[in-house]
């Protein structure tokens, strides 16, 4: 009995620095996905708006980010569609950005190919379309922007 509850403290006492070792912020700063810093969140100095981000990316390359509100509503996006082609769409790559809200925000989207396009206003809709080389890998982000400050969402790898 004293080996079964020697051999348990043991197993305890390593899953204690087990967890201690890799829930640590010390072990996430030194072991976080490697990205370019201009793809990494971005705070100004004065007061950022009060946003939180999504994102999620599909086998075939395109792409969302979103912003969200303190209550949960989603506030702009930014959309990267690999060759959306056919008639409702521009030919090659697009990037669109997209305000819902009138909250006094703007919505930037960004894309690591040289796009960079802002809405004018709530109920807006951007586009701007780039024909990149198929199957490149690059990044988008949102950016909410006001006049005390600025905020963006990490990058997201989407393809072309």
């Amino acid at each position: 009995m004293a080996s079964i509850l020697a051999r348990t403290a043991a197993a305890a006492g390593a899953g204690a620095v087990f967890t201690a070792l890799f829930i640590s912020p010390a072990f996430a700063d030194n072991h976080a996905p490697v990205t370019p810093d201009h793809h990494r969140p971005v705070v100004s100095a004065a007061a950022a708006p009060n946003v939180s981000f999504g994102s999620r990316a599909d086998a075939g390359g395109d792409g969302t980010v979103w912003a969200k509100d303190r209550h949960g509503n989603v506030i702009a996006e930014a959309h990267w569609q690999a060759d959306p082609g056919g008639t409702m769409y521009p030919k090659g790559d697009t990037l669109y950005v997209s305000d819902f809200a009138a909250d006094g925000l703007g919505a930037r989207g960004e894309a690591s190919v040289g796009i960079k396009i802002s809405t004018s206003g709530s109920g807006d809709r951007v586009q701007r379309t780039k024909n990149v080389a198929e199957g490149k890998k690059l990044y988008i982000n949102l950016c909410m922007t006001s006049s005390s400050g600025n905020v963006c969402s990490p990058g997201l790898t989407v393809r072309a």
